[in-house]
């Protein structure tokens, strides 16, 4: 009898762990089938559960935008989270995403993975959450090897913000310099050493920050947030914001963000410089650019087309913002694009065309994925070439409601509410000219 009870009680834990298996398999057909809003639903019921593979299944989900706005922060965070629990490739996805992060997207994220908690049972409802969280994530510190004790370091450690790498329990250079940093800030002897006594403290140290944090609740504020800001005065826009080139080269000298493109000599007044007096035939125009940024149209199709210089940045933008360019131009040629997208790379979202010793010198579009239209445009030329520097700002509140202004005169004024999503970044793009961005810094 009791060889019998031992049988069934063997099936029934093979089939929970058979179910469980079949939950991620199941999560990862719909991610192939491209079914993702029901993949990202069923990801996140296995990470509260600490599924490390969710995790990681949930940062890359988040950084491709698949069933889910594009964050980079909650991709961040996830990865963090899987690599907390020792997946393979979570720390070098945390890594390479980092790259394209401000300073203040990842303190953003590495605060929410230390604020994530597991689901606890129902059963524990009397004890404190950190007790809860504590208990169900926690081994004891005297049960634990030392390479365990070394990975539950280095949990705590990233947990509170200190770097020490993926929690494989091996002692790197990474490890010991967060406990140096840890032993510094809370006023320890410093010797980079993990002991079961440091260990101790980690956790004490984490449950003290939720009981004093705890009663005061985030209260909602007002006040700007830069989601973008670059003056180019480390001489590189590869990093702090990371800039990402699509097409065409870009530098940056002393005047800042520069990008040169050649015009065909061949009917170079018509193929690109957008110089027309009818506004119907610079729409036309423009709608051209569009389609062939958006990959409808190929550039081959126009003869003597000139080439797109074309740069992004990600970083998230909520609906309603306030942005300020420094620009200057130098030729009246070629055409100026610039505005905020929504996706994984440029796409649909908003766009100001500067064109030139043209009338309109400004026209604000809107771009969807089977569509563009002009919304308004400046009523006169716009003269730019003059060797200086102008400044553009750009408004948009919460109604749909946009103001664009050049040296404090308002050009542009428009209502468009068809984006109520948070856009994903910034673009620029030079169509057959010679223009500098000197600063950008976008607030939301």
């Amino acid at each position: 009898m009791m060889i019998i009870k031992g049988f069934v009680f063997l099936l029934l834990l093979t089939g929970h762990i058979a179910l469980a298996n079949a939950d991620y398999a199941g999560a990862m057909r719909d991610y192939e089938r491209q079914q993702y809003r029901e993949a990202i639903q069923e990801f996140r019921e296995l990470a509260r559960s600490e599924d490390a593979d969710a995790q990681y299944m949930l940062g890359r989900m988040h950084e491709a935008g698949n069933g889910t706005p594009q964050n980079f922060v909650e991709a961040h965070k996830w990865y963090n989270l899987a690599a907390s629990r020792s997946h393979r490739h979570a720390a070098d996805a945390r890594n390479a995403i980092a790259e394209q992060m401000t300073t203040q997207q990842i303190a953003e994220a590495q605060r929410a993975a230390r604020s994530w908690r597991p689901e606890t049972t129902s059963s524990s409802q009397s004890t404190p959450a950190s007790t809860q969280a504590t208990t169900a994530s926690r081994p004891a510190i005297e049960t634990l090897s030392d390479r365990q004790g070394v990975a539950e370091i280095q949990r705590e450690l990233n947990r509170l913000d200190y770097d020490a790498g993926p929690a494989d329990g091996l002692m790197g250079s990474r490890t010991r310099s967060a406990i140096r940093q840890y032993q510094t800030d809370a006023g320890l002897a410093v010797n980079g050493h993990a002991t079961s006594d440091l260990l101790k403290r980690l956790r004490q140290t984490e449950r003290q920050e939720q009981e004093v944090a705890a009663p005061a609740q985030p209260q909602p504020t007002d006040s700007p947030q830069i989601a973008i800001q670059d003056d180019f005065s480390d001489g590189d826009f590869r990093q702090n914001p990371a800039w990402t080139v699509l097409s065409g080269r870009f530098s940056v000298d002393r005047d800042g963000l520069r990008t040169v493109v050649e015009v065909p000599d061949e009917n170079a007044s018509t193929s690109r410089g957008l110089r027309s007096e009818k506004p119907e035939e610079i729409g036309l125009a423009m709608l051209q650019l569009v389609l062939e940024q958006m990959g409808n149209v190929q550039p081959e199709a126009a003869p003597n087309a000139t080439q797109t210089a074309r740069i992004f940045v990600s970083s998230p933008i909520r609906n309603a913002f306030e942005m300020e360019l420094a620009l200057a131009s130098r030729q009246q040629e070629g055409s100026l694009e610039m505005g905020v997208f929504q996706g994984n790379r440029p796409g649909g979202g908003y766009r100001l065309v500067y064109h030139p010793d043209s009338n309109p010198g400004l026209s604000l579009m809107r771009l969807t994925s089977n569509s563009s239209e002009v919304i308004a445009s400046s009523h006169d030329s716009l003269n730019l070439e003059d060797g200086s520097f102008h400044t553009l700002v750009w408004t948009r509140n919460q109604n749909g409601d946009m103001r664009i202004s050049v040296d404090g005169r308002l050009v542009i004024q428009a209502r468009d509410t068809s984006f109520r999503e948070p856009f994903q970044g910034f673009v620029l793009a030079n169509h057959g000219g010679d223009f500098s961005l000197s600063r950008i810094r976008v607030e939301d």
